[in-house]
């Protein structure tokens, strides 16, 4: 879905919150478009009216704040923006409301999974790459190759190892270190 153009005489009117029929213009031009986004972002269908009414609470209350950059799409930009920082939050607050399950064998096998970032929600995987990109130059390029090969492309680590010519715990090592850092990353955008 296209982004929505903006004319900059309704921008200019969104500070003021008193402009109900500004707002109910910007609803109306960029409600399908937040729904959209927050849904390529992970949020679940059953959601998104919520998530879709959080960002654009965020939007009201710092749009005061919006500065044109004087370069194109500045305003689309800054949308983003605080769009994809409201979809964090929410998805945030929305796994730490899910009532665990289970017992020894759902314990096991959360065990088993703990180190492995769950892929099949498109959101983790986009904040991961995010993150991931942002320290790449902190590490080494066999271990940076380690971890991107077995965590984002998924690759047997066997078949990792004989190409970077690593052991096994080189790559876990590896691995580990750099998802310890992307969890602080992710913790860091989340406060």
């Amino acid at each position: 879905m296209k982004t929505p153009e903006t004319r900059p005489s309704l921008i200019v009117r969104l500070p003021n919150h008193r402009d109900q029929s500004a707002w109910w213009a910007f609803v109306e031009l960029y409600e399908p478009f937040l729904r959209h986004f927050a849904k390529r972002r992970g949020v679940p269908e059953s959601h998104l009216g919520d998530a879709t009414q959080q960002i654009l609470l965020a939007i009201a209350k710092s749009v005061e704040r919006f500065q044109d950059d004087g370069k194109q799409a500045s305003f689309r930009r800054w949308l983003c923006t605080v769009s994809r920082h409201e979809v964090i939050k929410y998805m945030t607050k929305m796994r730490q409301h899910v009532t665990p399950t289970g017992g020894t064998d759902s314990i096991r096998s959360l065990h088993s999974i703990a180190d492995q970032p769950d892929f099949d929600d498109q959101y983790e995987h986009e904040l991961i790459v995010w993150a991931a990109t942002k320290i790449r130059g902190e590490f080494s390029e066999s271990s940076w190759q380690a971890f991107w090969q077995t965590v984002i492309d998924q690759r047997p680590v066997d078949a990792v190892t004989r190409e970077l010519d690593l052991s096994r715990g080189a790559i876990y090592m590896a691995r580990s270190r750099i998802l310890k850092r992307i969890r602080a990353i992710v913790e860091e955008v989340m406060q």
